[in-house]
């Protein structure tokens, strides 16, 4: 137990401290964006909160297993939409340490009070959602696509929740409008051991997490009849197969 907690604290410490850092980052990133520069400023918080997201995996014991970056599209003039299951708060660390590619998420809208986390989210091109409010979420799906439309990418977690180890939770179809209003890929992403790395026991537990991208879903090329239910089920299906594979994997190294 004393080990646990010891190790616990410094992952907490190294994390702190970490991300310390990119507070002034962010604030000087978000004044170069003020005055046009917001390619370069998102291009650079990218590069910061993906080298913070690396030291918090590997300072907390993580082994970090990526497979599949070769389904990923090569960046164009329309951005990729990353579906992503969602089994805990770690998810996001390993994808941006997986994707190597600028992206944004869809947030809900409470944290666009958080100080500095708010910033670098915009800065990273994400959007907030009301999903209270569903006139202001189709406003904000539309900036999405938008943003999609020249060339952003943006991970999204459709089971609208965490999963907390309840395995793969059906998808809420919404979101999917960015991709299919924009004519965007769908990559479909499996993250596997975030949600017992920390949430399942509320200690930190070195060992292996997953990230696998599936092969491409191509929404360009498709008649009006493949709706975003159509692509919803095409990218849970896909997410479940890799989550077995990884699953399989997991246990072998737990054991």
């Amino acid at each position: 137990m004393i080990k646990k907690i010891l190790f616990t604290a410094y992952s907490f410490f190294v994390s702190i401290v970490a991300a310390s850092t990119i507070i002034p980052i962010a604030v000087f990133l978000g004044l170069i964006s003020l005055i046009g520069l917001r390619k370069t400023a998102s291009g650079l918080m990218y590069k910061a909160v993906k080298t913070l997201s690396s030291i918090i995996i590997f300072c907390a014991g993580f082994k970090l297993t990526v497979s599949g970056t070769e389904n990923i599209p090569s960046e164009g003039k329309t951005g990729v939409c990353f579906v992503c299951n969602h089994s805990g708060i770690l998810d996001v660390l390993l994808l941006f340490s997986s994707i190597g590619r600028p992206f944004g998420f869809i947030s809900k809208k409470e944290i666009i009070y958080v100080p500095f986390i708010n910033l670098w989210i915009i800065l990273l091109g994400g959007i907030f959602l009301d999903r209270n409010n569903p006139r202001k979420s189709i406003a904000a799906i539309n900036r999405g696509i938008e943003k999609i439309k020249k060339g952003h990418s943006i991970a999204i977690f459709p089971e609208g929740t965490r999963s907390r180890g309840q395995g793969l939770l059906p998808f809420k179809t919404g979101s999917f409008h960015l991709a299919t209003n924009s004519g965007a890929d769908i990559v479909p992403v499996a993250l596997t051991g975030s949600y017992e790395a920390f949430e399942k026991t509320k200690w930190v537990c070195p060992g292996p997490v997953y990230v696998s991208f599936g092969k491409a879903i191509k929404t360009s090329l498709t008649d009006g009849g493949k709706n975003r239910q159509y692509f919803s089920g095409l990218a849970h299906a896909e997410i479940e197969k890799l989550l077995e594979l990884q699953r399989d994997e997991y246990k072998r190294l737990r054991i």
